[in-house]
């Protein structure tokens, strides 16, 4: 397959944006992964001051304000807020998050999913998120494996589309953030795939996908032997 053509293929399954009425089996992979990703978060938002960076237009808010979210800030630069939320716990702001000014110390959690990619100096972006929260505050934190990205498509990311930023495999993420939090984050995985030397190994990374369309994708605890597409953190600023 031509380089052009792996591009090709790699922007049809990296979406985006997951929008509550794509009929397309990518569309439909790509919305039931995002309502993971916040049934995940929701697990840390009861009571709490939330900033959703990249919240779009709300596909998981539901989930955040089931587990008692006391509020959210859905910060996104392309989608261009609601007139009105439908919850006065809710409020949608068009902007870049890196050009965007809110006051530090103000999150008792901040949620970046499916995000953290697109933003041009994640460096930058991780540690004004750190800023942003107030001590002992949680950050919810995804990105693309980049190790499978190379082994899917052979070659980065951001080679595959200049809108990416680089992103990482499990050490780097892992790295990362402790560079910046001076913790050991908690890592999760979704979507993962088999990952081992052997031969069924080797089938098994990449017959997996062609399971995904009719599976849930939760985030998970890494299985042995296998490495998840996303890469996910929840990591504790110092009190």
């Amino acid at each position: 397959m031509s380089k052009e053509l792996r591009k090709q293929l790699a922007r049809a399954i990296i979406i985006d944006r997951a929008t509550p009425n794509d009929v397309s089996i990518i569309g439909r992979i790509a919305r039931r992964r995002s309502e993971e990703n916040y049934r995940f978060a929701s697990h840390f938002v009861a009571g709490k001051a939330v900033l959703d960076i990249g919240g779009g237009t709300g596909i998981g808010h539901e989930f955040l304000l089931a587990a008692g979210a006391a509020s959210i800030v859905s910060l996104d630069r392309h989608i261009a807020p609601p007139a009105q939320s439908d919850d006065a716990r809710v409020r949608f702001v068009q902007g870049d998050f890196l050009a965007c000014s809110l006051p530090d110390g103000q999150f008792d959690v901040i949620v970046c999913l499916g995000t953290l990619f697109y933003l041009h100096d994640p460096d930058r972006a991780l540690a004004k998120m750190h800023r942003l929260l107030k001590p002992a505050g949680t950050l919810v934190v995804n990105c693309i494996n980049q190790r499978l990205v190379r082994r899917y498509f052979g070659m980065p990311l951001e080679e595959i589309d200049g809108k990416f930023s680089g992103t990482y495999d499990e050490p780097g993420f892992r790295a990362f953030l402790r560079l910046c939090f001076e913790v050991e984050p908690a890592l999760y995985v979704q979507q993962p795939v088999p990952v081992s030397g052997a031969v069924h190994g080797a089938v098994g990374t990449w017959l997996t996908p062609l399971t995904w369309p009719f599976r849930r994708h939760p985030i998970v605890r890494r299985p042995p032997g296998a490495e998840g597409m996303y890469l996910y953190a929840v990591v504790t600023k110092n009190g």
